[in-house]
């Protein structure tokens, strides 16, 4: 079985947050994670060519790259026990859906508790 691979902000505590929650959620270990800023970051990026504005979370899932608030409900839907939140999330119009995702992520840095994070 293949892994989906979440690239995120390495630079960012409250990501890596998110991740820490994602691995603790993932018991059928389908996600593996890496940093945008990394080699494998850097390569997923330009293979699926992804805009340099996207600096928060891409979700590489079946040979397709998912951005915004696509990643986020995905991911969501993949877990055990939040799967009904990703597909409530998924029926919200995706403008609406990645607005409130933009609000987050261009507010990220400060709902982090520290400046760096930590790599899983």
């Amino acid at each position: 079985m293949s892994q989906s691979l979440i690239l995120f902000d390495g630079d960012c505590s409250y990501c890596n947050g998110w991740v820490n929650w994602i691995r603790k959620h993932d018991a059928s270990h389908k996600f593996r994670f890496a940093p945008l800023d990394s080699d494998e970051g850097r390569e997923q990026i330009t293979q699926f060519k992804i805009p340099k504005a996207i600096d928060s979370v891409v979700l590489v899932d079946d040979q397709m790259a998912y951005i915004r608030s696509d990643a986020a409900w995905r991911i969501l839907h993949a877990l055990p026990g939040s799967s009904i939140w990703g597909s409530m999330l998924r029926i919200v119009p995706r403008p609406l859906r990645n607005w409130g995702y933009d609000l987050v992520a261009n507010n990220r840095h400060r709902l982090g508790s520290k400046d760096a994070c930590e790599l899983p």
